[in-house]
């Protein structure tokens, strides 16, 4: 009997360290051990931005890498004080690495020193909108920027014009013409001391023009003239003043000069002859003083015909075409005013001029 006692007892031991073995491997404890940290966790993002100094002659800066944790803007800053200032150009970004941004600027506005500052896309997607939510990104207290050098290359000529006082035939030769932008180089006659009406114009391009040679109606023309930079604002190629070829101011200033014009007696070779070219829709010299003697010869420079016919039908050339021309001699002092029969009338009708002749 207490044999089967000790056997019973012996193999509830064994049961129950059966158990307990078994509890050591249970589910739940397997599962607890089974939870590790990773050893390689996402890193953060710390926004930065790299440039290096450059050429910035060209309108362009290259920032070489920009870090950003949120889509956003690199903006380019003047220096002002130091610090940056008021800004010349901006260009988006997007989230994480960015190479090689390239920013336009303004370059007119823009100082040796610049800053390249990281903004975020906080307002309207893809709209920079500073000041207002396109804040600046701040990495703890610090704005998220690099100061960089640039050179700007020779500065733009402020816009001016140059003239001399000089003979003319029916043409001007304005030395100089600085403009900012393409425009016209406009002649104004003079009226009571300023600008008067426009007796011709010429284009000019954006930078430096030498010798611009601008044509005018010799007959509408004032001893002292103006010389006047306009922008060409309206249709490109197309003069259009009155309207949105305005004058071109530095300043409050209309950039324009004035200068003095004696009217030549004609091109020929000596002053007993004196030629006049007959062009597409006007003589030259409209209006020409000559001594009693001169032979006046007119030459067509024209795509149609012409005449050069006398009011008083003292001379007539007769019907002329390209190269041909036509010449008289004016013996005795008087006004003798003619015109074409093809394009004008007597008494100054559409085309036509005068010759007066003195002793």
């Amino acid at each position: 009997m207490r044999s089967k006692l000790f056997l019973l007892l012996g193999s509830l031991a064994v049961f129950a360290l059966m158990l307990t073995a078994c509890g050591a491997n249970s589910p739940a404890e397997n599962t607890t051990n089974d939870i590790m940290e990773d050893p390689n966790p996402p890193s953060e993002i710390i926004p930065s931005v790299e440039v290096s100094d450059q050429d910035a002659s060209s309108g362009m800066v290259t920032i070489q890498k920009i870090t950003a944790a949120d889509p956003g803007w690199i903006v380019i800053h003047t220096e002002s004080d130091g610090a940056p200032g008021p800004i010349v150009g901006f260009a988006q970004v997007s989230a994480g690495e960015n190479n090689s941004v390239a920013v336009e600027i303004d370059l007119d506005a823009a100082t040796e020193k610049l800053f390249a500052m990281l903004h975020i896309d906080a307002g309207t997607t893809g709209t920079y909108e500073f000041p207002g939510d396109d804040a600046p990104v701040k990495n703890g207290d610090a704005v998220v920027m690099t100061p960089f050098m640039v050179s700007l290359g020779e500065a733009s000529a402020p816009p001016s014009v140059s003239v001399a006082d000089q003979e003319t035939g029916g043409k001007v030769i304005i030395a100089e013409v600085n403009a900012a932008d393409p425009g016209w180089i406009v002649i104004h006659t003079e009226s009571d001391g300023a600008p008067g009406p426009i007796i011709g114009y010429a284009a000019v391009n954006a930078g430096k023009n030498s010798n611009v040679e601008v044509e005018i109606d010799l007959g509408g023309a004032t001893e002292k003239l103006f010389a006047m930079l306009h922008i060409d604002a309206g249709t490109s190629g197309t003069y259009e003043f009155p309207g949105d070829d305005g004058p071109v101011k530095n300043g409050d200033a209309v950039v324009m000069t004035s200068f003095m014009i004696t009217a030549e007696t004609g091109t020929g070779s000596s002053m007993d002859e004196v030629v006049v070219m007959v062009k597409d829709s006007k003589y030259e010299a409209k209006e020409l003083t000559v001594q009693a003697g001169t032979t006046v010869t007119w030459i067509m420079d024209a795509s149609f015909p012409h005449t050069v016919t006398a009011d008083d039908d003292s001379f007539d050339s007769g019907r002329m075409s390209n190269g041909q021309s036509f010449s008289f001699t004016f013996d005795q002092p008087g006004e003798f005013p003619y015109y074409c029969t093809l394009h004008g009338g007597p008494g100054g009708t559409g085309m036509a001029g005068t010759v007066t002749v003195t002793d």
